[in-house]
C-alpha cells in the first residue's frame, strides 16, 4: 500500500462515524463561506460593471437635489468630454410595491449611446420617436412578461400621478448587467407633467471622456466650472458614484466579511481536532512505522495528506450543495428586486475548494509535527 492509499484509508475508513461528522461539519462551513462570499460579490457587482470612461455629475449638496438642464451644454464644452446625457430617478410602483425595479427618465438619443444599450427586440428609432414609450431590460421582460406594444402602468411616488408607458424595445448591455433589470423612458415626458417649479431639472449628468486617464482632470474642470454657483456640482467616476450606494451598507458588509473568515477558523478547528484525535489514537502505530524505517517527514506527509483530503472532500460537497441553494435564493430575491447579480460563481467555488484543502493541510501541521517528533520507544509503549 502506498503512503497516499494509507492516508485515504486513515482519513475516511478508520473511524467512519468521526470521518462522517468531520466532513459534515466541513460541508456546512464551506457552504456558509460560499454563500457569504457570493452575497458580497453580488453587492459589489453593479459598481464593478461601471465603464472606466464614464463620469457622473450630481448636485454637491446631495444626490436628491437636482441640477439645471442648461448645465448639459456647458459640461459638453469641457475639453476631453465626448458625449453627455442626463437622467432622473423615477421611483414608481408597478402594480404592487413588492414589484421593485429601477426606472429612469432619460434623454433617449444620447442615453442609448452613452450607456451602450443594445436592442434585443424593437428598434431604436421607434423608442426615440414616441415620447410615451419605454424600453425594458431583458430580465424585467422575462420576469413580468413585458412584450412589444404592452402598456406598463406606473404609480409615481417622487413624481405623483398615474403614468403609462408603451414598450418599444427589450434591451440589455454588453458592458453593464444592471441594464437588463432597468426600465428607461423619455425625460421630456416626465418634464412636461411637472409643475413649473420642478421643470427643466435633472438628477445627474453622465458623460464619457475620450481617454479614461484624463478623467481626474475632467472631473476637476467640471466642478471648477460650477464653483460658487447656486448649484455647485460634485463629479466622480461612475464606479465611485455607484459605490456610494454600497458604502451606505458598510457595517453590514464588514460584518459579512468578518463572519466569512470566522467560518474558515471554525473549519480549521474542526479539522485540527479530528486529526489530533486520530493521530493520538495511532501513537503506537506511528511508533511502529518509525521503527521499521519511516522517517519523520513521512509521518508529517501522512498527517498533512489526511487533513487535505478531508478538507477537499468536505469543501467539494459544500460547493455542490451551494449551487442549487444559491439558485433558489437568487430567484427569491429577484422577486423582490434585490441583488440581481446573485448566483453561483466559479471563482468563488474554486476559492472555497482551495481554502478548504489548504486549511485541512494547515490544521494538521501541529499534530503532524508532534507525531513526527515522538520518541519511538515511548510511542511503542503507549496504549490508548
Amino acid at each position: 500500500m502506498t503512503l497516499t492509499g494509507f492516508a485515504l484509508r486513515n482519513a475516511f475508513l478508520r473511524n467512519k462515524t468521526r470521518s462522517f461528522l468531520t466532513i459534515a461539519g466541513t460541508v456546512v462551513a464551506a457552504l456558509a463561506f460560499v454563500f457569504l462570499r457570493t452575497v458580497l460579490s453580488a453587492w459589489y457587482a453593479n459598481a464593478e460593471a461601471s465603464a472606466s470612461d464614464r463620469i457622473v455629475t450630481r448636485n454637491a449638496i446631495s444626490i436628491t437635489q437636482p441640477l439645471p438642464l442648461n448645465y448639459r451644454e456647458r459640461i459638453a464644452q469641457i475639453p476631453g468630454i465626448t458625449k453627455v446625457t442626463y437622467s432622473n430617478w423615477f421611483g414608481g410602483v408597478y402594480k404592487d410595491r413588492k414589484n421593485f425595479f429601477a426606472q429612469f427618465a432619460v434623454d433617449p438619443a444620447t442615453a442609448l449611446d452613452v450607456f451602450s444599450i443594445r436592442f434585443l427586440q424593437g428598434v431604436k428609432a421607434d423608442f426615440i420617436a414616441d415620447r410615451n414609450s419605454c424600453i425594458v431590460g431583458a430580465k424585467l421582460a422575462e420576469k413580468y412578461g413585458f412584450k412589444l406594444g404592452d402598456t406598463v402602468p406606473m404609480q409615481g411616488d417622487i413624481y405623483p400621478g398615474d403614468w403609462r408607458f408603451k414598450v418599444a424595445g427589450v434591451i440589455d448591455s454588453p458592458e453593464d448587467e444592471s441594464v437588463a433589470n432597468t426600465m428607461y423612458f423619455h425625460w421630456a415626458r416626465l418634464n412636461e407633467g411637472l409643475p413649473l417649479g420642478r421643470k427643466d431639472q435633472v438628477g445627474v449628468y453622465t458623460a464619457t471622456v475620450a481617454n479614461a486617464s484624463d478623467s481626474p482632470r475632467v472631473i476637476r474642470d467640471i466642478d471648477a466650472l460650477f464653483a460658487n454657483s447656486d448649484n455647485e456640482t460634485h463629479t466622480e467616476t461612475e464606479k465611485a458614484f455607484r459605490l456610494q450606494f454600497v458604502t451606505g451598507s458598510g457595517a453590514i458588509l464588514g460584518a459579512l466579511q468578518a463572519v466569512s473568515f470566522v467560518i474558515l477558523a471554525i473549519m480549521a478547528l474542526i479539522l485540527g481536532n479530528t486529526l489530533a484525535m486520530g493521530l493520538r489514537e495511532r501513537t503506537s502505530e506511528l511508533g511502529a512505522m518509525r521503527a521499521i524505517g519511516f522517517l519523520p517527514r513521512h509521518v508529517q506527509m501522512l498527517a498533512v495528506s489526511e487533513g487535505a483530503l478531508l478538507g477537499l472532500v468536505g469543501g467539494s460537497l459544500g460547493v455542490l450543495l451551494a449551487k442549487p441553494i444559491l439558485t433558489g435564493f437568487a430567484k427569491a430575491l429577484a422577486q423582490m428586486g434585490f441583488l440581481a447579480g446573485l448566483g453561483f460563481k466559479l471563482p468563488t467555488a474554486l476559492l472555497t475548494l482551495g481554502a478548504a484543502t489548504a486549511i485541512g493541510a494547515l490544521a494538521s501541521a501541529w499534530p503532524a509535527m508532534v507525531a513526527s517528533r515522538m520518541d519511538v520507544v515511548t510511542a511503542l509503549r503507549r496504549q490508548e
